[in-house]
This record gives structure tokens, sequence and C-alpha cells, in this order.
């Protein structure tokens, strides 16, 4: 990993995100860029006057910015990452997208707020927003989660566990080091049905060296049923594959982030299916 993009608002959302995003670049070598995206009319009162202000306007957010990181960069244990920050005029979430790609960056890590509306319930409209633009992959983190990939992690697949290669290299590079395990849970509504060993096979060559094993839960309610063996095993990390306009991408992205809101206090590593 050589580059994780970090937006922030400068919330505590945000702040944390970036702890967890400076604690991944010491362990892995990576680059952060901390991006602070400023809506076009921010700092200009409709007043024609006021439009030459803008530069000024610029300059202190800019400042903001630096000063922000660095509480955060200055921590002993951080002071050897590599940071740089970045102050742009747009709309958040396409600014997020151009700036990642701009950047080549291998992960998004973003804080999530209990935002309000229905898809932004649990990732917060900002990151569900990047989520349905970007195919790199996105860390969202709540707001008192730690990021711990030391201990148990959950992917939860319909078993289409087709992740691009820059998907799968992030994925190896958070668990290289883990002492805990992934346990893969594949959701059913009905009891009775039998292992699929050759789809279990298929995802095993992809996790390789990563610790892992299968588990089928039968449970109407797909949500309670992850959120519930997130806890049974103590997990740090629920990881989830987005296969754009699938079934299970509407259902975990609609309903089960709405359900999650308030019950999901684990960070979420969003993959993306191979282009």
């Amino acid at each position: 990993m050589k580059s994780i993009l970090v937006p922030t608002d400068f919330s505590k959302c945000a702040g944390n995100a970036l702890k967890g995003a400076l604690a991944m670049a010491l362990h892995t070598g990576a680059e952060v860029t901390v991006l602070h995206v400023i809506f076009p009319n921010e700092g200009v009162d409709n007043n024609v006057y006021n439009v030459f202000w803008s530069d000024e306007y610029m300059t202190e957010r800019t400042k903001g910015l630096n000063n922000w990181v660095k509480k955060f960069h200055r921590q002993p244990e951080f002071r050897n990452v590599s940071v740089k920050m970045d102050c742009r005029i747009g709309f958040p979430v396409p600014a997020i997208c151009d700036t990642a790609d701009e950047i080549h960056a291998d992960l998004i890590v973003m804080g999530t707020t209990g935002a309000t509306g229905l898809r932004g319930a649990f990732l917060g409209s900002t990151a569900a927003g990047v989520l349905s633009k970007t195919q790199r992959p996105l860390l969202s983190v709540p707001k008192q989660a730690d990021i711990n990939l030391a201990g148990n992690a959950v992917l939860a697949t319909d078993f289409r566990f087709k992740p691009g290669v820059p998907s799968l290299a992030v994925l190896h590079e958070m668990l290289a080091d883990t002492k805990g395990k992934l346990h893969v849970v594949h959701i059913l509504d009905k009891p009775g049905t039998d292992r699929d060993a050759a789809r279990e096979k298929s995802i095993s060559e992809k996790l390789n060296k990563i610790p892992h094993d299968f588990h089928y839960l039968h449970d109407r309610d797909t949500a309670q049923a992850v959120s519930n063996f997130i806890e049974s095993v103590d997990a740090g990390l629920l990881v989830a594959v987005a296969h754009e306009h699938s079934m299970l991408h509407r259902l975990f992205f609609d309903s089960i982030t709405r359900r999650f809101a308030h019950r999901l206090h684990v960070p979420m590593l969003t993959l993306h299916d191979a282009v």
C-alpha cells in the first residue's frame, strides 16, 4: 500500500479516521493525503465584492487544515509518516474521487457520522456517494471505533467474491499480520442448504494465506445476523464486496446500513468487483 486518502471536515469522526489511517501508514509505509473540500459558495455572501476575498478565505482554510493535521501528526508514533495536505474548491463526492484518482490512492479512509437520510444512515451521505462513484477500496470508520487489524474480521458474502486486484491487495495487506481469523459468513433465509465446497474453494484461493473459515447462518434478517455474528466472534472489522446493481449491493447498502446505524461499531472495508 503506497497511498491513503483521508477526506476531512474537521469533525471528531474525521479525526478518528485520520488516526486510524496514520496507524496503517506507519505499518505499511504508505503516504497519507488529507483532503478538505470547500463548497464553491463557501465564504462568499453572494455579493460580487466578496468574490475578491475568496483567495483570502482559501488561504485561511488551508491554514486551518494544516493546523488540524499537525495535531495528529505531531504525536511521537506518527512523526515518521509521510503526510500531504490538499485543500480544494468543489463538491465533496467528485472532489474526493478525483483526488483519489490523481494520487492513485490504494485506500480511502472516511469517518462516519451517522448522517441523516436513508442511504446515509451508517456510511454518511458523502461516504455513500464516494462508494457509488469509485472503484477504490473504502474504509469507513465509526465515530468511536478503533482500527484493530490484529484481531478477528468478518467477510459478509453472497459467494460472488470477485474483487479486483487492487481491492484484494489491500485486503491482504491490511490482514497480513493478523493474530485473528477472517470469518467468511454467508446468510441464508432458510435452513437445509448444503455447504458450497466449490465456492468455498474459490474464495480460499483468493484469500490465500489469510487465516479464514466459513459460516452459514440462517436468518431472514441479514443485518441482525451479521451484527450478532460480529459480536459473537469479537470482530474488529467488517468486510463486504460491492456488486453494482446486485441484490446484495442494494440490500447491504440500503436496508442493512439503516439497521446498522446504531448497532455496528466496527470499521467496514468495502471492496469492489473486478471491472
